[in-house]
């Protein structure tokens, strides 16, 4: 959640954390925009209005398929405004975090899809959850049994990006954590810190210094990430 408590907008950058959301942003109580992000594979510019409070629910790898029924790929990168009947959304109440988060999580589940999740798609998530984008895709292929091209197929079906995009992402925002409190050597993951900056770059616009230095004003996301 975010509060704009100005009178004036604001403008943000949102940068890649390998997670798709909903959002809603609100003003008084009522509903200003509803929309479905995808993922983020580099910086994304976002406007906040004036006196609104920003609501958002982040959304993992397996849950196009096993909660929402649907991809995102059709959205990588973009945002895609939501009827406000989807989810029931017209009926939330926003005057009332606590309630809000019961009301999402409550209409999710309605809409989850009744099937078993396959073991090699459960492996999958597991083992990228685990390993926060630090392992190869010949090691992933190798731990969960499951082709390069498999994963592949499924991810670029679902998410729109390849597994070697998606481990780099999840690389990115671990490094977050350090440039969050300004330690802007990487402990692993990268060969030395010139390939760091560029990979913090590519995907943000920004070296890490300029990250860390703006990270209460344009790029309040890293404030609220946390270890998983």
């Amino acid at each position: 959640m975010h509060k704009n408590l100005t009178s004036k907008f604001q403008r943000k950058t949102i940068v890649p954390d390998s997670y798709f959301k909903i959002v809603i942003v609100t003003r008084n109580d009522k509903v200003l925009r509803y929309l479905i992000t995808g993922l983020w594979t580099f910086e994304k510019p976002f406007t906040i209005p004036s006196n609104s409070t920003v609501f958002g629910c982040r959304l993992k790898m397996l849950a196009p398929e096993f909660l929402l029924n649907r991809e995102v790929a059709s959205v990588l990168q973009d945002i895609k405004q939501l009827d406000l009947k989807y989810l029931n959304a017209d009926n939330f109440n926003l005057s009332d975090f606590a309630t809000l988060v019961k009301q999402w999580e409550t209409e999710l589940l309605k809409i989850k899809v009744q099937k078993e999740i396959p073991g090699s798609k459960l492996r999958l998530s597991q083992l990228l959850d685990k390993m926060n984008g630090d392992i190869s895709t010949a090691e992933v292929s190798n731990q969960i049994y499951w082709t390069n091209r498999q994963i592949n197929r499924y991810l670029n079906k679902y998410l729109g990006v390849s597994l070697k995009k998606y481990l780099n992402i999840q690389k990115c925002y671990q490094a977050y954590l350090h440039i969050r409190d300004g330690n802007f050597y990487p402990e692993k993951g990268y060969f030395d810190q010139p390939h760091f900056i560029r990979e913090i770059k590519k995907h943000t616009g920004e070296t890490p210094k300029s990250l860390h230095k703006s990270q209460n004003d344009r790029f309040i996301q890293l404030k609220r990430i946390s270890k998983k």
